[in-house]
């Protein structure tokens, strides 16, 4: 069992290669576009359910703004367990992972703050969900894109 959940300014004094890896694979597209990965939720029967979502750091968390109508927003509320993926690199493969505890937060000032991050234009119903971590799986490729590609697997647990 993880001891605790961290936030993301934790995990960048506790474990700053992961966080290094997870920020530069979230914003791989560089200055002005959005953060991209898959976000996975269990749905109220138990099986998956796996959607593209625009997270963002902003201070000290991992936020994320889910439509209040989605199907994931009512999963996050009602389990509360994600897992995020980022976007494999463009070139290598290179593949961030993280798990934890999402929770719905609810002060305006910092649901201020995080829309000021991110590149859409946050609606009204949207819902701010901070992720924090429990366990990251970074995994880099030796000779990616070849036949004898290799995968090298660093594992993070809080």
């Amino acid at each position: 069992m993880p001891k605790r959940a961290l936030t993301w300014s934790e995990l960048e004094r506790e474990a700053p290669e992961f966080a290094a890896a997870g920020r530069k694979l979230l914003y791989q597209l560089g200055p002005g576009a959005p953060a991209l990965a898959m976000l996975a939720t269990s749905r109220a029967d138990g099986g998956p359910r796996v959607h593209p979502v625009c997270p963002t750091l902003c201070e000290e968390g991992l936020y994320l703004f889910v439509i209040g109508h989605s199907p994931k927003r009512a999963d996050l509320a009602r389990d509360g367990r994600y897992a995020l993926h980022a976007f494999p690199g463009m070139t290598d493969d290179e593949s961030f992972y993280c798990t934890g505890p999402a929770s719905e937060i609810r002060d305006p000032a910092l649901r201020t703050r995080a829309e000021s991050q991110v590149v859409h234009r946050v609606k009204p119903d949207e819902v701010l969900f901070e992720l924090r971590l429990e366990r990251i799986l970074h995994t880099v490729w030796l000779r990616p894109r070849t036949p004898d590609t290799e995968p090298v697997y660093a594992r993070w647990r809080a």
